[in-house]
């Protein structure tokens, strides 16, 4: 198996003062949470909603982008904690190459490793980070990419938050946890609501 190769990624190991964002340069809005989530789903509905506003984001979704950037170096079912942490990195630092560019980034990504949130805040511009906060028992029961059924059969392992161990955003700028009847817009609204109220925009 052939091996990713990493310039240094030092994080350091406190978290920075929160900055006040400048609006004259681009900003990443970092979406994180357990498979099936709704990262996606909610990185998709807040697009629609700046898009709106008169703003043109880029999307990055972790399982776009292990297709798109790594099918060829690291092999599709590796999902290890290696590996994530990897792709993990790889998603940061191709956030911050656009967004040091002047764009508007969406990243939805699991990527949750402490090493990473640190990294994020202390290099990302603009970095705001949002955590879905879902209980397993939900996750299993929408389950749809059969993940958590498939780990149940023991047809997969490496599940994050089940065998493979989760390091939770300890400084997330919004939390959203599950509520029934709260929706994806609803959740993107919220989010909008407080990047507004931050002056984000």
């Amino acid at each position: 198996m052939n091996k990713i190769e990493h310039t240094p990624f030092d994080s350091g190991t406190t978290y920075p003062t929160k900055r006040k964002y400048d609006l004259s340069s681009g900003r990443v809005i970092w979406i994180t949470g357990l498979s099936g989530s709704g990262k996606t789903t909610l990185a998709n509905e807040l697009n629609k909603i700046i898009l709106s506003r008169g703003f043109k984001p880029i999307l990055l979704d972790g399982d776009n982008m292990r297709k798109t950037l790594f099918e060829k170096i690291i092999p599709a079912n590796d999902y290890g904690y290696d590996s994530r942490k990897a792709f993990g990195k790889a998603y940061s630092r191709l956030s911050h190459l656009l967004a040091s560019q002047g764009f508007i980034v969406i990243t939805s990504v699991i990527a949750m490793f402490d090493e990473i949130f640190i990294w994020n805040r202390n290099n990302l511009p603009g970095y705001f980070e949002v955590y879905l906060k879902t209980p397993i028992k939900e996750l299993q029961k929408r389950d749809s990419k059969s993940i958590y059924s498939d780990f149940v059969n023991k047809k997969i392992k490496n599940v994050a938050g089940l065998d493979l161990a989760k390091e939770e955003p300890k400084y997330a700028d919004l939390i959203l946890e599950h509520k029934n009847n709260f929706t994806p817009q609803k959740k993107a609204l919220e989010v909008m609501s407080v990047l507004i109220n931050e002056h984000y925009f």
